[in-house]
């Protein structure tokens, strides 16, 4: 189990232009445990699940996390590495 989230809730500035622009992305939640909910990015690879500890997530998107649960929010999806990834989680919408 991680112990922390690996996606990035702050906006890299070593990145390029490219890699920095945000898209609406679907987001699908694949497992929620004690303390972290998983989930996939489908336009990006559905084989590769992210993590989030709950705690970060908006009280109100906490409240709504299940198994299978969809929102979107921005992403910058086009980056090659995942730790490059940024998700404004904070503007999500739900599905």
């Amino acid at each position: 189990m991680l112990t922390k989230s690996d996606i990035l809730l702050e906006k890299r500035v070593d990145l390029s232009e490219s890699q920095t622009k945000m898209w609406r992305t679907l987001i699908r939640v694949s497992i929620l445990k004690k303390d972290q909910v998983g989930f996939i990015i489908p336009g990006r690879n559905v084989n590769e699940e992210l993590y989030f500890n709950l705690n970060e997530l908006p009280q109100d998107l906490k409240k709504r996390m299940r198994k299978g649960y969809r929102f979107h929010c921005p992403a910058n999806f086009r980056v090659e590495r995942t730790e490059d990834l940024y998700i404004d989680i904070d503007s999500y919408e739900p599905d």
